[in-house]
């Protein structure tokens, strides 16, 4: 009877150390999957924010420019970057956001053509915007990727860094931004100059951090931060000296608190748009960022339609699809490694 009570307490410990592992194996398999689930389903929240602050932001840009038509960009943009470094000032005291730099001189030194092209961005995307379409200024916006390509090509001088249908589908994209200016019914050279300032300016923004990246290092919310600041100080005498500030003094809607509504609410959301992208672009897990851009452009032109008024034909919204539809094409038949 002692021998039979000895083995069934050994099977009994025997089960134990068998079924220990197996509990906690599973656990951890368990666990594991829920983790991957969630940071999945954080991708996807990311993404929906990502859409809807884009379009928000774009809406509200549009209205402030063209519906109230406050056309002073130095104001305009001087007032959205200083509520950005308020924004990411108070972040940074919360401990949400942390910055590396040590006071080095030789950063600013470096980076101050970069400094300068993000105003010279900003302030012609302003003055562009004002009297373009939401729709024609997406679609000729998506022109950007050509001209990084070619410039990075071109930088390396290797023509082999991207594949033969992706030069084929911007090219593609570039002809078919063409006939999207040429068509639009509301056509100004003085608009369309401004966008095309715009793009090569952003471009050469893609370039010089491409040039320079080797030799000193900083995080984009790092570069976010000091173009914000960098823009405020250069816009403030800017105002003044192109005469924006004397000119704003006599804005017929001075007084109108939409108006003041519109410009907090574009700082602010054009400063967590920025955070956003710069957290998918970085995310190199899920590469989403280059996908999910045409997708939020289609989405911005098409409700643009409900809720601002301007003229166009046929001919011109062919265009503009038809530059939405191989961006959108284009993006999301990139290979992993081909991603930017």
């Amino acid at each position: 009877m002692f021998e039979i009570q000895c083995k069934s307490s050994d099977q009994k410990i025997s089960k134990r150390t068998i079924s220990i592992p197996l509990r906690t194996s599973t656990r951890k398999l368990c666990f594991h999957y829920t983790i991957m689930i969630f940071k999945q389903l954080n991708v996807y929240l990311q993404c929906i924010l990502f859409c809807l602050l884009f379009i928000a932001t774009c809406y509200v840009n549009k209205y402030v420019l063209s519906v109230l038509k406050f056309t002073h960009p130095t104001i305009f943009q001087g007032w959205q970057c200083f509520v950005g470094v308020i924004f990411i000032k108070l972040n940074m005291m919360t401990g949400n956001i942390n910055l590396l730099w040590d006071g080095n001189k030789k950063f600013f030194l470096y980076w101050l053509p970069e400094f300068m092209l993000f105003v010279i961005s900003i302030y012609s995307g302003s003055k562009a915007l004002a009297n373009i379409s939401i729709p024609a200024y997406l679609a000729v916006l998506n022109s950007c990727a050509l001209i990084n390509h070619i410039s990075i090509c071109v930088l390396h001088w290797n023509f082999k860094i991207y594949e033969a249908k992706d030069w084929i589908f911007h090219f593609v994209i570039g002809a078919a931004a063409v006939g999207v200016v040429y068509s639009d019914p509301m056509y100004e050279i003085e608009s369309y100059f401004w966008l095309y300032v715009h793009i090569i300016s952003f471009s050469a923004i893609v370039v010089f951090i491409e040039f320079n990246k080797d030799i000193i290092e900083a995080s984009k919310i790092e570069l976010l931060y000091y173009n914000y600041i960098f823009s405020v100080i250069f816009f403030i005498p800017g105002s003044y000296l192109l005469g924006d500030i004397f000119e704003a003094a006599n804005f017929k809607h001075l007084y109108l608190y939409k108006f003041y509504m519109g410009c907090l609410a574009s700082g602010i959301l054009g400063t967590i748009l920025n955070l956003l992208r710069i957290s998918l672009q970085e995310n190199s897990e899920f590469l989403v960022y280059n996908r999910l851009l045409p997708i939020a452009h289609i989405m911005a032109s098409f409700l643009s339609l409900l809720f601002f008024e301007f003229h166009t034909t046929a001919e011109h919204n062919i265009w503009i699809a038809a530059v939405q539809l191989v961006s959108l094409l284009g993006n999301f038949t990139k290979r992993k490694g081909n991603e930017e």
